[in-house]
């Protein structure tokens, strides 16, 4: 009898409790939608505007203030990003030509580049790519910079990554502000903090000179008419095609070493090898990304006596594995507990 209550009392239990649930999942679905649409606006908003943007880059040890400026003309994009304090230096973009410079030298030019920082890669990456990676869920409204925001959230899948927040204009649909969080207490590690930000009808005058050189500059001409075979540029996210992977897993093999682990999603899209002179020896280097973040991982003779500390700044992270008669270096923008699991799946065919 007393079973038969129980059995009754816990069905009128599940009766009560499984409609809240499916309107939970309902509401939670509707938010991955929600936040879905907002983040294809910002992009298309992106490509379309003209726009000053000045911020902070703020991390626990550091504050940097930035200008960001974008324009479209004849239908072309470009960019440009420059640090405010110390040496002048950044970047500008041309359609899919990317300059780095720093005052006193010559910019470094880079074909199908991907940009250098964060709020950058957001306006431009795979979406498809990023929801492989990420939960996006649009959790309220904010205001920002004297402006109202959306507020979007992109909790990875595994912690093996950081999370990210996103501020998006209501009215422009320009991002304004990305947050880099922790992904195990959800706590900022870092933040690209909006300060000020112009919306204007045509490109500024900075924008105006790039398009020009953009034009008339005979390195970039001749970049931009000769073409490249995509599967070669060894470059950023357009770099990764079936025929760049194959040619890349061939060169790995060749190394004669590997790794076991490297992080869901992450794709590998450059392998080089670079002289050490004072040591005499070689750096082999294999770069990795995820569409929003990189890591890189090197192998080096090891140096006698060195320690191996982990290093950090921002939400940059270094960590130094000794695999005699080497070193396994990786650096990137990941947890550094990500980095330790990826340092120590190193290995060399024949020798577990």
């Amino acid at each position: 009898m007393k079973l038969n209550k129980f059995k009754m009392s816990m069905a009128v239990l599940l009766t009560a409790v499984l409609p809240f649930s499916n309107l939970w999942a309902e509401d939670r679905s509707s938010q991955n939608q929600d936040a879905e649409h907002r983040l294809s606006e910002m992009q298309n908003a992106y490509r379309k505007s003209n726009f000053e943007l000045y911020f902070v880059k703020q991390s626990i040890a550091t504050a940097e203030p930035i200008s960001f400026s974008h324009g479209v003309v004849d239908n072309r994009q470009y960019s440009h990003w420059l640090y405010l304090n110390g040496v002048p230096m950044g970047y500008f973009s041309a359609e899919e030509i990317i300059a780095y410079f720093r005052a006193g030298s010559q910019p470094e030019l880079v074909e199908r580049g991907v940009p250098p920082f964060l709020i950058g890669r957001f306006n431009t990456v795979s979406l498809d790519k990023v929801y492989s990676n990420y939960v996006p869920v649009s959790v309220g409204r904010n205001r920002i910079a004297g402006r109202n925001v959306f507020m979007i959230r992109l909790s990875p899948k595994k912690n093996d990554r950081y999370g990210y927040v996103l501020y998006i204009d209501e009215i422009t649909k320009i991002l304004l502000q990305a947050d880099v969080v922790n992904p195990t207490d959800g706590q900022m590690v870092e933040s690209y903090m909006a300060t000020h930000f112009v919306n204007t009808s045509e490109p500024n005058k900075i924008i105006q000179k790039i398009n020009e050189a953009y034009l008339n500059d005979p390195v970039i001409i001749e970049m931009t008419s000769r073409g490249h075979d995509v599967s070669d540029s060894g470059e950023g996210e357009a770099a990764v095609t079936d025929t760049g992977k194959n040619k890349r897993a061939e060169e790995v093999r060749k190394l004669g070493w590997g790794l076991s682990y490297v992080p869901s999603g992450y794709e590998l899209v450059k392998i080089e090898r670079n002289s050490i002179t004072d040591q005499n020896s070689e750096a082999e280097h294999l770069l990795y990304t995820d569409g929003l973040s990189d890591l890189s991982v090197y192998r080096i003779k090891a140096l006698e006596g060195s320690e191996y500390p982990v290093v950090k700044q921002g939400i940059t992270n270094l960590f130094r594995y000794r695999a005699d008669p080497y070193e396994i270096v990786v650096v990137g923008d990941i947890p550094v507990e990500t980095e330790k699991k990826i340092a120590e799946s190193y290995s060399v065919p024949g020798n577990n």
